[in-house]
């Protein structure tokens, strides 16, 4: 096929998709442009995405013809789809989050110490489902250090300073609960059942030896949890924050700016609580090693502490402690039972937990074993700052 002919083909095509026709247009801001040349390239699969199946995100790429010249354009295209937990605005999965955030505009100008990528246009589909088209960011720091680590969460702490209050202020349906609460909601019925189901070939080995007690009696107490971060400072969370959605992109200033991506979870939190998932999530999907964990996590607690004083935030030390012992323990030690269990207990799903780990089951299960011990002593942790 011959350039003339082939630039009309691929011009036919998206005019049958005038939604990223437009993404397109908006990325090169040339409402007129042209396009050349289109291509599109499967990037990988979330939990949800790998769970409802299909493409969760896809790259499209080309080139464009512009009254300045031919230009190159890359847009990420989000497909968000409805799981059958994820269709009310109160779950942590609903699916319309990500998109309704991005239409508010509420993550745009307002954000310190991370910036959300710019959106070009968002559809909605019979389906349904919501298509989110944002920038592609090439990311510079692909592989993470501790070091990398710690920057991350200086930057997540400037982050919170800047989002302290801002939930009471302005209020979207779509803000999701604290994903600690959410999750361990989620697991609460299996948290009640622990006991009896100490010989589960998964719980089995996730809560070997002194695991199982500890959980036990993390759960019975975690009503004393919930009401001490009732006395936090309220903020905006994204509730997702570790390297998998951080990406660090060049610019003219001496560092890389921080883009954060998936927005799926974004919501009310409380200070503190950003720092749990950059802990937790690291440790389980492996980005830091479980030997590591107690050095590292206090490493990025002291750095998240300096990006809140950073950004004016003068809270005591005693509070951000408090949330990020509790919501950690909640969300990983307890809630993480709720939505991974069912997955790690059935053999059908063994390629999905493939896809969303990058690991073989067992050793995924392993792992589990091995960071429980370290998410219970900060839920113990917690309860003694309760006990004060």
């Amino acid at each position: 096929m011959d350039r003339q002919r082939r630039v009309c083909y691929i011009g036919h095509m998206l005019e049958d998709d005038l939604p990223l026709l437009n993404a397109i247009q908006n990325a090169a801001g040339v409402s007129d442009a042209q396009v050349l040349s289109w291509s599109r390239r499967a990037l990988g699969e979330g939990f949800a995405d790998a769970i409802a199946g299909g493409e969760g995100l896809i790259l499209h790429s080309g080139s464009l013809a512009t009254r300045a010249g031919e230009q190159k354009y890359q847009v990420v295209e989000k497909v968000c789809r409805v799981l059958p937990a994820g269709r009310e605005p109160g779950s942590w999965l609903y699916w319309k989050r990500e998109a309704l955030a991005y239409e508010s505009r509420y993550l745009i100008g307002r954000l310190s110490g991370i910036k959300a990528p710019e959106c070009y246009g968002v559809a909605y589909t019979d389906e349904p489902s919501a298509r989110v088209f944002i920038e592609a960011i090439p990311d510079v720091q692909p592989k993470w250090t501790a070091e990398t680590h710690a920057r991350a969460a200086r930057a997540l702490g400037m982050f919170t300073a800047g989002a302290v209050g801002t939930p009471d202020i302005e209020r979207h349906d779509w803000m999701a609960i604290g994903r600690a609460h959410s999750w361990t909601e989620i697991a609460a019925e299996t948290l009640n059942d622990l006991e009896e189901l100490e010989d589960d070939p998964v719980l089995s080995i996730w809560l070997a030896g002194t695991n199982l007690e500890r959980t036990v009696n993390l759960w019975r107490n975690v009503g004393a949890l919930r009401a001490g971060l009732e006395e936090l400072p309220k903020c905006f969370c994204h509730h997702d924050a570790f390297k998998r959605n951080l990406l660090f992109r060049e610019t003219d200033q001496p560092e890389p700016e921080i883009v954060a991506i998936d927005w799926a979870f974004a919501g009310y939190g409380v200070v503190g609580e950003e720092l749990a998932a950059a802990v937790g999530a690291s440790l389980m999907f492996l980005d830091i090693r479980s030997e590591e964990a107690h050095e590292t996590s206090e490493r990025m607690f002291s750095s998240y502490l300096e990006g809140l004083r950073a950004k004016g935030w003068s809270g005591t030390t005693e509070a951000v402690r408090f949330g990020f012992c509790a919501t950690t323990a909640m969300m990983f030690a307890l809630g993480t039972l709720g939505p991974w269990l069912p997955l790690l207990r059935d053999t059908k799903f063994i390629p999905i937990v493939k896809e969303i780990t990058g690991t073989e089951p067992d050793q995924f299960i392993a792992n589990l074993s091995d960071i429980q011990g370290f998410f219970l002593d900060l839920g113990e942790e917690a309860l003694e700052c309760v006990g004060r």
